[in-house]
């Protein structure tokens, strides 16, 4: 009888060794895929920071280009303020350029009439030797007038000389100005 308990007992431990080996291999395998499942899992939350990350980053990024897009439009709001203020000075300063082009134009022609009435008195001057010293007094007189015409018109060419190019400057300011508005 020892016999037969003797291979029944040795069946037995090595059904055991086997049992034993198959957990250890399960347990191995699974210890496998517990490992694989942690590390996918903290791949995954490292990825899951790095988008929260970059979705935070964007935040701020979209919160610093609505601040911008706020104060450029701001900007754009007072550059449109600015241009209107400048077309209206242009258009004051094209009214007085424009009157003064009349005024110019009057003393052109005040000019050329006072330069008729002293081309007639010299000629009555000629012909009326016996009203010479009358017409002396008052040809000097005529002739400080005369003078005091030149000068002014001479200051007021020169005035309409500088004024004229004030406003050729100015155009050209403005046109620059106007130019680079529109692009």
């Amino acid at each position: 009888m020892l016999d037969d308990t003797a291979p029944t007992a040795e069946s037995a431990d090595a059904r055991l060794a086997r049992i034993h080996t198959e957990l250890a291999e399960v347990l191995e395998q699974r210890l496998t895929v517990l490992g694989e499942a942690i590390a996918s899992g903290e791949q995954l939350t490292r990825r899951i920071i790095a988008a929260e990350m970059e979705i935070e980053r964007h935040r701020q990024q979209r919160s610093n280009l609505e601040k911008e897009a706020s104060t450029l439009e701001q900007q754009l709001h007072d550059e449109r303020k600015t241009d209107d203020s400048l077309k209206s000075e242009m258009d004051l300063l094209a009214t007085e350029r424009n009157q003064l082009q009349e005024g110019a134009s009057r003393l052109d022609r005040d000019l050329e009439t006072t330069r008729r009435e002293l081309a007639e008195m010299r000629d009555r001057t000629g012909k009326l030797e016996s009203e010479a010293e009358v017409l002396r007094n008052e040809n000097t007189g005529l002739r400080t007038k005369h003078k005091t015409l030149e000068e002014n018109l001479m200051r007021m060419r020169q005035l309409k000389d500088e004024l004229m190019s004030s406003i050729s400057g100015l155009t050209q300011q403005m046109s620059g100005i106007a130019g680079g508005r529109s692009e």
